[in-house]
């Protein structure tokens, strides 16, 4: 399944600076990279002058939302103009912006309902631009505590949300080495888990926190319920038992978030849970 390298381009860029501010936490070197995808994009016809212009807009108001030295009441306003943006380029409703179709109804194995796959370039450009901006810098935990933590609940995660799908006959044992593995991986980890932890725990959760203490008893365990809670109805056009499945795998990526206090964890999880669901049962679900 070879994707034409012009397409891919935008892509690995957005990689790089992930990448970058991952190990490095240079945030305008971060931002270098995503303007050069941004480039790239714009060259392979992903991107209009339209979509350019929104995402311009959204890099600047997300600089502006953390800018310490702007006034409380721009801050605020930028945050919410962020939070409306968001919104719409992770659902795919900016205009100007054509995600790459990869895969248009394959099925993974015979027993599987078919399975449409896009890059969202949309999604992926607000969760990057979101972690080199506003989640950057996080706090250094005990790495070993963290990557026990962080595997206790992949697979607790994965053994609670995945066995209730499969009690619910929504998904089925299934094991396999799907071809689409290649496209999928890149796909799924980025402009999925990456963008998804993102905004889910990085800005919600994490703000959520800080609003309730003082608030409620225990502002951490609910802030991680509550945003559970919106990571499900996020996911309301899969219909109600992929709300509850959502909200149930959203309960694990926000402990991960909640013990570890780093996005990396809960990205992790949610990876690890969909490649297990991939490899192991029927996917996307069963026929």
């Amino acid at each position: 399944m070879a994707i034409d390298f012009t397409y891919a381009l935008p892509y690995l860029l957005l990689w790089v600076a992930f990448g970058v501010a991952l190990l490095t936490g240079r945030r305008f070197l971060a931002l270098a990279f995503t303007a050069l995808s941004l480039a790239a994009a714009m060259g392979a016809g992903i991107v209009e002058w339209a979509g350019l212009a929104v995402l311009v807009l959204f890099a600047v108001l997300c600089l502006a939302a953390v800018r310490s030295e702007s006034p409380s009441v721009i801050r605020t306003l930028a945050w919410g103009i962020v939070v409306i943006l968001t919104a719409a380029l992770a659902i795919n409703q900016v205009p100007g912006i054509h995600n790459v179709l990869v895969l248009d109804g394959v099925l993974v194995s015979a027993s599987s309902a078919d399975f449409t796959l896009y890059w969202n370039y949309d999604k992926g450009f607000a969760g990057i631009l979101l972690y080199a901006v506003c989640v950057q810098p996080q706090g250094n935990p005990s790495w070993r505590r963290a990557i026990l933590a962080t595997a206790t609940l992949a697979i607790l995660t994965t053994v609670v949300a995945v066995g209730t799908a499969t009690a619910a006959g929504y998904t089925a044992w299934d094991p396999k080495w799907p071809a689409i593995l290649g496209v999928w991986v890149p796909a799924n980890l980025l402009l999925t888990c990456v963008s998804e932890e993102t905004i889910f725990r990085g800005i919600l959760q994490r703000n959520a926190e800080s609003f309730l203490r003082g608030r409620v008893p225990a502002p951490g365990l609910a802030a991680l319920l509550v945003c559970a809670v919106a990571f499900g109805v996020a996911h309301i056009a899969g219909g109600t038992t992929y709300v509850l499945l959502s909200t149930l795998a959203g309960i694990g990526y926000g402990a991960a978030y909640y013990v570890t206090g780093r996005v990396e964890a809960g990205i992790l999880v949610h990876f690890l849970v969909n490649l297990s669901h991939l490899i192991l049962f029927t996917y996307p679900f069963a026929a």
